[in-house]
């Protein structure tokens, strides 16, 4: 069986919208999640993608590349064989519509970091979105139309996937080994940054100030992440928590955080402040707080001038400094609201986004390092541990947090 009639991997003649939902044809009470629970699950694939525009191919800087295999050798290289096939059958297994999945090629973008064009000597962790050797022989206009077309296309969809859930999990399959040739855990679990795990922080300016770094140093709630960790473990596999590699500061596990926070902080200051709803300057502010993704040029403009001093564009001087006003009336409620950022941290509804890595001949089969075909069943049986990991997570962790948190806020 050929990999083409299994799993699609041309470089796509045929349009393939950036960001997709892949129907569960068989979503129904048979799933092992609790139905009150199935509209607050997002489970998505970000790096197994098969679609490589058709005009990319046609710029004659690539050309050649394609033409020597060179193209196909670095598609295989970048591509999450498998992670597909495992998202699906845990949708399945979990009972839910479906999954997301970024049909564009990691080969031509990478989502799960910021915007840009990597440097040539960048590292598989602080490289951007835009990878080699696109970034090397694509021009200008070429990478504007990935950033444009695709990036932002992810983007949009994303956020209409994530918004208001309480777990977005995401699979990505990993090579078996180390560049050291040790072997790695079958699973690995990431919900932490890289940054931070290093640091004890994120880089200064990566985000607003007023973002908490400590709400990276686990973007999941550690008791669905060990959860997950002791059932598959219990099934037989090697499980590890952030290794080889933690999450890359421009992942979508990292900067989902400051996203969700500042959603929070919205709500709660215009609950508080309710003049300030639909106002310019406030809206002006929540954007820039809300560009996590570092996509838009006018929030980036609103940065500069509130923390680099940096002019407003002309025409905007009023309204920008309007928004700096705005900006440090929210920095004072956030900062002066006891327990914000500790109880927000600790709530059973704050948002737990992680990475679960599974090694790649785990659920594919390669031939002397060419794709042949996934392996279903492993990716089934792989798929109903994830499932009774998190319907237990649910069903007893989940409900038991719950109580816990409004007995706390209903005790005198």
């Amino acid at each position: 069986m050929s990999v083409d009639s299994v799993y699609p991997v041309q470089f796509s003649a045929v349009f393939a919208p950036p960001f997709e939902f892949v129907p569960n044809p068989s979503a129904s009470s048979v799933g092992s999640c609790p139905p009150a629970y199935r509209d607050r699950l997002v489970i998505d694939t970000i790096h197994d993608g098969h679609a490589i525009p058709e005009g990319l191919l046609r710029s004659p800087r690539v050309e050649p590349l394609a033409r020597d295999g060179r193209l196909w050798s670095a598609y295989v290289t970048e591509r999450d064989w498998g992670s597909n096939v495992v998202a699906k059958h845990l949708a399945k297994a979990l009972g839910l519509s479906g999954y997301h999945r970024v049909t564009t090629a990691r080969l031509v973008m990478d989502f799960n970091r910021f915007p840009g064009s990597s440097p040539p000597d960048a590292s598989s962790i602080d490289r951007l979105a835009i990878v080699a050797p696109f970034s090397q022989y694509l021009n200008h206009e070429e990478k504007r139309y990935i950033l444009e077309n695709h990036y932002d296309a992810v983007s949009q969809g994303m956020e209409a996937a994530i918004d208001g859930k309480l777990i977005k999990l995401s699979i990505h399959t990993y090579d078996a080994h180390n560049p050291s040739l040790t072997q790695r855990p079958e699973v690995s679990i990431i919900t932490r940054s890289i940054s931070y795990q290093l640091n004890s922080r994120l880089p200064f300016g990566l985000f607003d100030p007023l973002f908490p770094d400590v709400l990276v140093e686990s973007c999941a709630n550690t008791i669905l992440r060990d959860r997950i960790a002791l059932t598959l473990e219990k099934a037989g596999l090697s499980v590890e928590h952030n290794y080889p590699y933690c999450a890359p500061d421009g992942s979508l596990e990292v900067r989902s955080q400051p996203w969700f926070f500042f959603k929070v902080v919205k709500a709660l200051f215009e609950e508080k402040h309710p003049h300030a709803k639909g106002d310019p300057a406030y809206e002006l502010v929540w954007g820039m707080l809300l560009n996590t993704n570092l996509r838009l040029g006018g929030a980036e403009a609103l940065r500069g001038y509130i923390h680099r001093f940096s002019d407003a564009p002309a025409g905007m001087e009023n309204l920008f400094e309007e928004g700096r006003l705005a900006y440090e009336s929210v920095a004072r409620f956030v900062r002066s609201t006891p327990c914000l950022v500790g109880d927000y941290r600790k709530s059973v509804t704050r948002t737990s986004t992680l990475a679960v890595e599974v090694r790649k001949d785990l659920v594919f089969r390669f031939d002397r390092g060419e794709p042949v075909e996934p392996l279903e069943d492993n990716a089934r049986e792989l798929a109903e541990h994830l499932a009774k990991a998190i319907t237990t997570y649910l069903r007893e962790d989940h409900e038991e947090l719950s109580a816990l948190e409004e007995e706390s806020r209903t005790r005198p």
